[in-house]
């Protein structure tokens, strides 16, 4: 498989690093990512002209589906004019060389069908989207979506590599013991609302109302390195959510070892296991309860963070998440 990644904006550089054999493509640098460009051996390649896919039978396209079209529901939608240019041109290709699989991976915050806003934002036909494969950063378990989307959390907007993450994580290095007895937070609390969409998170206000509850080891924003060594230790880390599903801050709280107590959302994993019930919360009052039966039943912090632990084990590493896109291809082109 000859495979082209395409990531305009470098926001993601995790699937080069699950196929490192990919040439990876990048027009503009949004983020700093020296590090793991060099920790990766990660070059990006040039682009004369669209003509320099043609050789390739496979395209990852990392894009930020939403952030592409010109209007929602018959509203206008603010756009990079670059992006939208480049994915144009890129679709027009798609649509007269038959390429053997195409795969976007979509990495937007939100919980939308990729296939519909595609259509709809570059009158697309559905004939057009029957051979294309899309991964969904937020896939919502409560929606239908067609048979050719499926769930991919780990493509996200951001400085840190997802995959990097999980692929290294810090939790082998902490014991339990070791733990600091505290609710861990560090991070911005915002009030984000999308009418175009219909999105509404408002972490100031659950913010306030958990701390009414519950004691917060609440540190701002730290150096990167210092926060993952704050998170590790703690006890238990405070996962509210963001503008989209997952935060990055799912994925910093999973390789830090540090138990996850994540504020519920229909977002649907990758896999069919799911964390223990006692760590998700809907309100400051489920979070104080379930915090309280954490502390005073024997075993049950040990039973849930080695059942999150395993998780991360078992399906947050380079050949799980490999397999998994390698097998969806397949499915697709059989």
């Amino acid at each position: 498989m000859r495979i082209a990644i395409i990531d305009y904006f470098n926001h993601d550089v995790g699937l080069k690093v699950l196929f490192p054999e990919a040439d990876y493509f990048n027009i503009e640098k949004e983020n700093n990512k020296n590090d793991i460009y060099n920790k990766y051996a990660i070059v990006d390649n040039p682009i004369a002209s669209m003509d320099v896919f043609k050789k390739y039978d496979t395209l990852f396209i990392v894009t930020p589906t939403f952030g592409a079209i010109k209007s929602y529901n018959n509203k206008p939608h603010d756009i990079h004019e670059g992006f939208h240019n480049f994915l144009v041109q890129l679709l027009e290709l798609i649509k007269t060389h038959r390429f053997i699989t195409v795969c976007f991976f979509d990495n937007f915050d939100y919980d939308y069908d990729p296939t519909l806003v595609l259509s709809i934002g570059h009158n697309i036909s559905t004939d057009f989207t029957d051979n294309i494969v899309f991964f969904k950063r937020n896939y919502n378990k409560n929606k239908i979506y067609p048979s050719n989307v499926f769930p991919f959390p780990y493509i996200i907007f951001g400085g840190n590599c997802i995959t990097d993450f999980v692929i290294d994580p810090l939790f082998l290095r902490i014991a339990i013991n070791a733990k600091i007895p505290r609710v861990f937070f560090s991070g911005s609390l915002f009030n984000h609302e999308d009418f175009l969409y219909g999105q509404f998170r408002n972490r100031k206000e659950i913010m306030s109302k958990i701390n009414s509850k519950v004691d917060i080891y609440f540190t701002g924003n730290l150096p990167h390195k210092q926060f993952m060594n704050e998170m590790a230790t703690s006890k238990y880390s405070l996962d509210l959510l963001g503008c989209g599903d997952p935060n990055i801050r799912t994925f910093e709280i999973l390789s830090s070892g540090s138990l996850r107590l994540a504020q519920r959302s229909p977002m649907k994993w990758n896999f069919n296991d799911d964390f223990c019930e006692e760590t998700y919360f809907d309100d400051e009052n489920d979070l104080y309860s379930k915090l309280v039966r954490m502390e005073s039943t024997p075993g049950l912090y040990d039973f849930c963070l080695n059942k999150q632990n395993e998780i991360v084990q078992k399906y947050m590493n380079a050949s799980y998440l490999k397999n998994e896109i390698t097998n969806k291809l397949q499915n697709i082109n059989k």
